[in-house]
């Protein structure tokens, strides 16, 4: 497959939505709607899954305007400013929404967030033993409540959420990948 055209359908302050023609190995053509974000640098996100120095998870309750929901996530931001690099900005997101500090992170992977929609991939941290300073600024247009699960009871507590709360599948797909790299007990 390869992509024959593209044409800006809307842009908007944050997001560009455009229209790609592709053709297929057979032959077939045709036309795909994505969406691109305007606003960001890198990979577009970063993604941290913080653990702290007693073994607990920090995960997030963030209330989401497209799916009309709370969704449990991990700490996660755009890499919006010029000159940031990733890792600075996976730091200042987790000091941000949660207050904890990270003083490692390591690099997990980096993977599309919606391969389907959006050219926007995100790059994975591991922040282990992280500390909690307390210096919270979050968006006014964020409504985070900051979870700890001890690592024990994690698999349990994402498999029994309330009714009023979904679940970012990428929480039990990026502790999988940090359990078979050994890097998460």
């Amino acid at each position: 497959m390869r992509i024959t055209g593209r044409e800006v359908a809307y842009e908007g302050k944050y997001i560009r939505i455009l229209e790609k023609y592709y053709e297929t190995d057979s032959g077939k053509t045709g036309a795909w709607e994505t969406v691109e974000r305007t606003n960001v640098y890198h990979r577009g996100a970063v993604v941290i899954v913080a653990v702290t120095k007693n073994g607990e998870v920090i995960l997030e309750k963030n209330w989401r305007v497209p799916v009309e929901s709370f969704v449990i996530q991990f700490p996660a931001g755009l890499t919006d400013r010029e000159g940031e690099s990733e890792e600075e900005a996976a730091r200042r997101e987790l000091l941000e929404e949660t207050g904890y500090r990270a003083t490692e992170l390591i690099p997990i992977m980096p993977a599309p967030l919606c391969p389907a929609l959006t050219t926007t991939e995100a790059n994975h941290f591991l922040a282990p033993e992280v500390e909690y300073v307390g210096q919270e600024r979050r968006d006014s247009s964020e409504e985070i409540e900051v979870l700890k699960v001890p690592g024990k009871d994690l698999s349990e507590y994402l498999m029994n959420l309330p009714g009023d709360t979904k679940l970012d599948l990428r929480v039990p797909g990026i502790l999988w990948i940090l359990e078979n790299k050994k890097l998460l007990g």
